[in-house]
């Protein structure tokens, strides 16, 4: 081989070496680009993960406050234990230990220690007895993390209401759940930083991933008037042998929610000793049929419709009427009764015929606008909207049974916004529990009163005012009569029915009375629902005295003049006989 030919390979070997040598290069060079550039993101948060575990949380969550900021759900800062299994000299002995102070499974507490590699929760959010003894204790690889826990300072008071949180936070029930997403704006981290061997180095704190902050929430709920509801249910409820109880305190004017009842009730700091069931806020989840306080519904569409005036006669048959083949009866047998009279000693023929006059069409279009089949909009979770069939779906005999409260049902709400309707002129309002937003004590926004519509005119709401103030008076309602005020309201005993069988059962009752007062200018409406009494069951005589225990003592705390011209009816010796029943 000639020189030139062995200088010529050397050169092609030359050349495949820079050619294999570039096309290195530039391979690195193209997955350098890749690795810096094009993937920078996905490998750097791949790497983050293998050096730092992340437990989000929220930061202090916005507290709740009744109408006077009073408060009613606030934060607590308290101490959660961790633990590093690979600190731990002996998991048993540990698990044996802490479970003794902390209260906890140890077999369940053993596993979780025997699992966790660098990071383990033992128990979060103790309480400070516990800290201290754990802290005592000097277990090494046991540490604390500072987190907000909630606690409700009120307890069971409006309870049902305002809700609860679970562990990390989160809104489960009530306003707590509903509104969630504005009371914990704001997620932060804590960032558990580990080394090569999986040790933990230091934890990196809140780090804010949302830029809006979580807000306060102001409610129209008046603590006062909350804990007067609250006493007096509870008072009746265990008296009468009750299954439970209901008040709505109602500003009518506004729709403002005063107060919000349930008896028996829980306490939100240990929900999970109750069962479920109480959880709920029965004045907007529950539905019930109203028995004879739905007669006022009847009544305000008659009027409203110039079908009948307050004095007209009606024959009330002797305590009963046949309407579609069935037999319904009077609880006393009257002959000829006024439209006043009617309503004012409950009769049930008198309803019907007024129903008859008005017609089914006429009769079911003011059940609907008095908001009867619909949610009221209150923003409680869990509100049923309850039974309004359409006329199309009626019987012969539903004019005669919705006319006296039965083949419908609805929710308390419903009925005390109802009232509130003829209290205030005839305008409908929204009912509201949530009156503003806060944040850094710097209202943010607010929730004015809302008219829904009108349902009937301010004539047909004094007349019906002048006719609840005669059922007070003279009628079924004499037991809620309020010493220096004028009440208008209208007394119900519903019957229940058997879920079985579906008829109506003899011995099981809804006692009820809805009203409002002083009846020249109306500020507070409210209704009072017994559930189940035992053997006394009429709502004058179980509901109606709770109205004016309730009532007297608002008057006082929201300084409501009184009239002391009004007492002249507590001397007529005609009351000293018992109310007649409905």
């Amino acid at each position: 081989m000639t020189k030139k030919d062995t200088r010529k390979k050397i050169q092609i070997r030359i050349y495949i070496i820079l050619t294999f040598i570039s096309v290195c290069f530039l391979s690195l060079i193209v997955k350098l680009y890749i690795l810096q550039i094009m993937e920078h993101e996905n490998l750097l948060e791949k790497s983050e993960g293998q050096i730092k575990r992340i437990f989000y949380h929220r930061s202090d969550r916005g507290a709740i406050y009744d109408r006077n900021l009073r408060e009613l759900a606030v934060n607590i800062k308290v101490d959660s234990v961790y633990a590093n299994p690979k600190k731990i000299k002996n998991l048993t002995d540990t698990a044996r230990t802490l479970s003794s102070i902390l209260n906890i499974d140890r077999r369940e507490l053993l596993s979780r220690l025997r699992k966790g590699k660098g990071f383990a929760w033992v128990k979060r959010k103790i309480i400070p007895e516990e800290s201290v003894k754990v802290k005592e204790a000097g277990i090494k690889g046991i540490g604390f993390l500072r987190e907000n826990k909630r606690f409700y300072p009120k307890r069971e008071l409006a309870a049902s209401v305002v809700g609860f949180v679970g562990m990390d936070n989160n809104g489960l029930a009530g306003l707590e759940y509903s509104y969630d997403d504005y009371l914990r704006r704001d997620r932060g981290e804590v960032i558990l930083e580990k080394d090569a061997l999986g040790r933990r180095v230091n934890f990196v704190a809140n780090k804010s991933l949302f830029p809006l902050k979580e807000v306060d929430i102001v409610l129209t709920i008046d603590e006062v008037i909350q804990y007067i509801a609250e006493e007096e249910l509870k008072k009746k409820v265990i008296e009468t042998g009750a299954d439970s109880g209901v008040i709505i305190v109602m500003a009518p004017d506004t729709g403002n929610v005063l107060a919000m009842a349930d008896y028996p009730g829980f306490n939100p700091n240990s929900f999970g000793r109750y069962q479920p069931f109480l959880w709920q806020t029965r004045a907007v989840a529950n539905t019930y049929e109203p028995g004879s306080t739905f007669k006022l519904i009847l009544a305000s569409a008659a009027l409203e419709e110039k079908e009948t005036s307050s004095d007209d006669l009606f024959f009330c048959e002797n305590g009963e009427i046949d309407v579609g083949g069935i037999t319904i009866h009077d609880h006393k047998s009257y002959k000829w009764l006024t439209f006043k009279e009617i309503v004012g000693k409950s009769s049930n023929v008198g309803a019907i015929k007024i129903a008859q006059e008005l017609g089914k069409e006429k009769f079911y279009n003011y059940i609907r606008g008095f908001g009867f089949g619909s949610k009221t909009g209150i923003g409680i979770p869990g509100e049923a909207i309850g039974i309004v069939r359409d006329p199309g779906h009626w019987s012969k005999v539903s004019i005669g049974s919705i006319a006296i409260g039965q083949e419908i049902s609805v929710t308390p709400i419903q009925l005390v916004t109802a009232v509130s309707c003829i209290a205030n002129g005839g305008l409908l309002m929204e009912p509201r529990v949530v009156k503003s937003f806060m944040r850094d004590g710097v209202v943010v926004r607010e929730f004015p009163p809302k008219v829904v519509r009108r349902v009937v005119s301010e004539r047909t709401a004094r007349e019906m005012t002048d006719i609840l103030k005669y059922v007070v008076e003279y009628g079924t309602g004499r037991l809620a009569m309020l010493e220096g005020s004028d009440v208008a309201g209208k007394t119900g005993t519903a019957q229940k029915i058997d879920p079985v069988s579906k008829t109506y059962m003899k011995d099981k009752f809804l006692a009820s009375f809805v009203g409002y007062f002083p009846v020249d200018d109306p500020k507070v409406a409210m209704l009072v629902m017994i559930d189940e009494p035992k053997e006394i069951f009429w709502g004058g005589q179980v509901a109606a005295p709770v109205f004016r225990e309730v009532a007297r003592r608002v008057r006082r705390y929201m300084n409501i003049p009184s009239d002391s011209n009004k007492i002249y009816r507590f001397a007529d010796k005609s009351l000293g006989a018992s109310p007649q029943l409905e």
